[in-house]
């Protein structure tokens, strides 16, 4: 069985291609080599480039003893013009991409450097990857290149130790690191709070139920807790002994076991029981809790509420998003007696954010330039709370945090743009968008910026590569000067009360508080003392502070009354005994990493390695995989390789059908570096089809077995884009191909001849909450054209498919109606590939003309949540109830058949092997009319599902 599964994986890996041709051409790319390997980055953001070379060599060299020495050179391409906050590692091939745009969030993933912790982080990953290739996963990368060593890793290594590993990395090697920061484990201990324990199978698989902390928690907390026991590189033999496949069966858990005495499962268990046995230490050990009382609709799904804030009427507002919910602006009953009230939705932001001042409030949401969508946009939306109106401010920027002057004339946002240099702080125009003044920075980010009560200062976040430090820009002058100066503490979320004073969250004292400082003399108070988390305050003119905490069922708000914060008070007389003092989270576990830690960040001076060109077009073209494709049935191989930026596929594939004795193959190459996708290809195989005779005294099918080579050439314009909630795609395609038959069988078939293909297709789809079955709003359109050249009765085929969803009864529920229709002469001698979708139940008919109407009503049935023994994991079962009409034609003999049908698709949503999400599913159909052209008269069908085949 686990054999099966293994090569379900392999075949189902083998399937994912990458897009193409996402930089936009005016990037001029230039490239760094080193012993390590290739940085590839735009012309302009050299000196970044260096630092990260110069890291990238140090990693390698000197912080390689807890993982493995050995090491594979990768290409790591630095992407300015998005504004992504991620970075990636991936085989097949092996490259890397940094995201350089820095986030604005920093209580999550710390106060240091944002390039230089995509560089430890993702080097580390590099590391895992260089030292998995040990055993049969090396083996599997000779026999199958990349994507062999690719899936033989992740089957071997549970995500939980990539992620954990490179977390203790990056919190290792710098002064923060997301391992200090009391925000990345909040999750987790909020369900140790509650008492809330999951299976091992479920904190690996995660659910759409409940909230499960990711595989970067649980993995930094497993790998902590062995390295504080067993010491700083017990994981280095784990991994690569797991990798090297020295155990078969479950080589990992086998691999920890006989280092550590613990399985996988086993250490989880006395993981979980430690960070309790600590969090019961920690809160015992902390001064009485001084918290707010939690307020709003009380409700056991799991959502969240962000960043409280109060408008001039005194409504409580918040972004709401959750499980069954996309991100929204809603009012909050504080005493709870009322649901939330939905003002608007928040459309798709590159991260949660959104700020209110009156009767205004202001957000960004992403944009993406339709054709080359690595080329992004984050533009600020102004909503007006009485009207509802809605409307976007600027066109094609890069704004974040945009926030209202206290008399809401304007707005300031950071603009930020790696390429053209550090962020700037932009004053706009809250009418027109138009700005009025912009404030160049030196910093690598400035975060957070707010006007103060007057309007004459802005109050603003500074990163370097020191830390954070919090300034006063006076908006007249343009000069600054320090409020706060410059550490690694997590300050985060920076706001102005309505009396001039400034608060913010930060995570000192091991826990993330609420803090206010006087910009006039620097002094602190600090205002909370919470047991998980006090994250987003917002100190209101009544006296309330309000903010939001982790729990387990998401973010929820909680108000304090804490008094005097209307306008001319000053600051609040804070905790009784003054601030906690600082120290660092139970769940840091400095303890685990102290032999290995360095503030490498900090104290890194960048070299200057030669810089020349790199071809964007063709350069760098790589052989990476040669992988089993296909089945047992059909088996085959596939040579695959692209160039670094990935302007260019090539790709090889030959099969052989072991029951038809047949073989079938072809060779493509595709290219993105024009504004157009060009596609070439050449395809060899054997083609099987049914035509109608001509006769017309006689109902005569023949069956045409012929061999087809084929040679095309065609071009298409992938366009997509961003609005609000709505992704849209756009792909208008042509095609010239040349068909040369040869040995047919049946006769009649034609002779050489040339066809188009025209081709366009179209969708627009909301986006998805986690439960949600479907989009709940959207319509997809495809129309094919296909004609034969010369002869016009050589062949010609029209398809038309169509879909549209709707709401269903719940939210989680989904209504999908399909509309199909397809002509093509069954007389011709030629019949392209049949792919329109019959009616369940049946099989094709011969037919001229055919069109079909399906109406599917999709619902959640159950959460399973069951694992079974690490082969699969039950996440979720669906059903969809459907109904098909569909009628054909046959021309020649003036017939017209029915064929309708009802029945349901029971769909299960599986994670195989803790690795791969594949739905597998059983339909079951019940045909209402005879089938003409079935040999089986039973009514009833049944048809296995597996991956998209419904």
């Amino acid at each position: 069985m686990r054999l099966l599964t293994l090569l379900l994986v392999l075949c189902y890996g083998t399937c994912v291609r990458a897009q193409i041709g996402l930089h936009p051409p005016s990037v001029d790319w230039q490239q760094i080599e080193t012993d390590q390997g290739r940085i590839i980055f735009p012309k302009g953001y050299e000196a970044r480039a260096q630092r990260v070379a110069t890291l990238v060599e140090l990693l390698n060299t000197q912080h390689a003893g807890t993982i493995g020495e050995q090491h594979y050179p990768f290409d790591l391409v630095l992407q300015t013009p998005n504004l992504t906050i991620n970075g990636y590692v991936g085989l097949a091939p092996f490259r890397s991409e940094f995201f350089v745009s820095p986030p604005q969030q920093q209580n999550l993933l710390s106060t240091t450097d944002w390039v230089d912790l995509l560089t430890i982080h993702e080097f580390r990953h590099v590391q895992q990857n260089s030292n998995e290739r040990r055993g049969i996963t090396r083996l599997f990368s000779f026999l199958q290149g990349q994507y062999g060593w690719a899936v033989l890793s992740s089957l071997a290594t549970p995500n939980w130790f990539s992620e954990g590993d490179a977390v203790i990395f990056e919190t290792a090697l710098t002064s923060a690191g997301r391992g200090r920061t009391p925000a990345f484990s909040a999750e987790l201990r909020s369900l140790l709070a509650a008492g809330t324990d999951y299976s091992y199978a479920k904190a690996r698989n995660g659910s759409f139920a409940d909230l499960v902390p990711d595989h970067y928690r649980y993995g930094y907390a497993m790998l902590t807790f062995a390295r504080e026991r067993y010491g700083n590189d017990v994981w280095k033999s784990v991994v690569q002994d797991g990798a090297a496949y020295k155990s078969l069966l479950y080589p990992f858990s086998r691999a920890l076991e006989k280092k550590t005495g613990y399985t996988t499962k086993t250490l989880y268990r006395a993981t979980l029981a430690a960070l309790q046995e600590a969090q019961d230490s920690a809160l015992a050990a902390r001064p009485p809790l001084v918290e707010g009382e939690a307020i709003g609709y009380p409700s056991r799904e799991v959502v969240s509420y962000r960043f409280p804030q109060v408008s001039d009427d005194g409504s409580l507002l918040a972004l709401r998003s959750g499980f069954q919910v996309t991100p929204e602006l809603v009012r909050v009953d504080p005493t709870g007696q009322q649901k939330d009230q939905v003002l608007t939705s928040v459309g798709i932001q590159r991260e949660p954010y959104f700020d209110v001042r009156g009767n205004l409030a202001v957000w960004m949401e992403a944009r993406q330039d339709p054709r080359y969508t690595n080329l992004d946009y984050s533009d600020i939306v102004l909503y007006e709370l009485g009207s509802g109106r809605k409307r976007k401010l600027t066109e094609r920027g890069k704004f974040v945090s945009p926030s209202l002057s206290f008399d809401r004339r304007r707005i300031v946002a950071v603009s930020t743009d790696p390429l053209r240099g550090n962020p700037e702080l932009v004053v706009l125009d809250t009418q027109s968008g138009a700005a009025i003044r912009r404030y160049p920075s030196a910093a690598a980010n400035v975060i957070f910026p707010r006007f103060s009560p007057d309007g004459e200062t802005i109050y603003f976040l500074e990163q370097s590569f020191a830390g954070i430090a919090l300034l006063a820009l006076n908006v007249e002058s343009g000069e600054t000067r320090v409020v706060r100066p410059r550490s690694t503490e997590n300050v985060d979320l920076l706001r102005v009360a309505p009396n001039g004073t400034l608060t913010f969250s930060s995570g000192r004292d091991g826990v993330d508080n609420v803090y206010q400082l006087d910009p006039a003399t620097g002094e602190v108070r600090q205002l909370t003392n919470v047991a998980i988390g006090a994250q987003m305050p917002y100190l209101s003119g009544g006296g309330d502070l309000y903010y939001t905490e982790p729990g387990p069922r998401g973010m929820r708000l909680h108000r304090l009354a804490v008094g005097g914060a209307e306008k001319g008070g000053g600051l609040l007389p804070g905790l009784p005994g003054g601030m906690l003092p600082a120290g660092p989270s139970f769940f840091e576990r400095p303890a685990a990493y102290a032999d290995e830690a360095v503030d490498l960040s900090a104290g890194v001076e960048a070299k200057t390695f030669p810089t020349r060109n790199f071809p964007d077009h063709l350069g760098g073209i790589k052989l990476h995989s040669w992988s089993y494709n296909g089945s047992y049935v059909v088996p085959g191989l596939t040579i695959e390789a692209t160039n670094a930026l990935e302007t260019v596929a090539l790709s090889l594939e030959g099969l052989y059908n072991i029951n038809e004795d047949r073989y079938s193959g072809i060779a493509r190459v595709s290219y993105g570096g024009l504004y157009p996708v060009l596609n070439l290809s050449g395809q060899f195989r054997d083609r099987n089809f049914l035509t109608l005779d001509p006769a017309p005294d006689t109902f005569l099918v023949r069956r045409r077995e012929l061999q087809q080579l084929s040679f095309s050439a065609g071009a298409e314009v992938p366009w997509q884009w961003v609005a609000g909630d709505y992704l849209t795609s756009l792909t208008p395609a042509v095609a010239y191909t040349h068909y040369a038959l040869r040995n047919a069988e049946g006769g009649g078939a034609a002779g050489n001849f040339g066809g188009v293909t025209l081709a366009v297709g179209f969708s627009s789809f909301r986006r998805m909450a986690s439960q949600q079955v479907q989009s709940r709003l959207g319509i997809g359109l495809s129309v094919l054209y296909d004609r034969a050249l010369g002869d016009e009765n050589a062949g010609q085929r029209l398809l038309l498919r169509s879909a549209l969803n709707l709401p269903g009864l719940w939210r989680t529920h989904g209504l999908r109606i399909e509309l199909d229709y397809q002509r093509e002469p069954a007389q011709n001698p030629y019949q392209f590939p049949d792919v329109f979708r019959y009616s369940r139940g049946y099989a094709a008919p011969v037919n001229d003309g055919v069109y079909r109407l399906g109406i599917n009503y999709q619902l959640p049935l159950l959460y399973p949540e069951i694992g079974l023994a690490g082969i699969t994991y039950f996440k979720r079962i669906r059903l969809n109830a459907f109904y098909d009409r569909s009628t054909f034609v046959i021309d020649q003999y003036d017939f017209t058949g029915s064929e309708n049908s009802v029945g349901g698709q029971l769909l299960f949503d599986n994670t195989w092997l803790n690795t791969q999400d594949i739905t597998i599913g059983a339909e079951f159909a019940y045909r209402l009319n005879q089938d003409l052209f079935s040999s089986d008269r039973n009514d009833f069908q049944f048809r296995f599902l597996l991956g998209g085949s419904f």
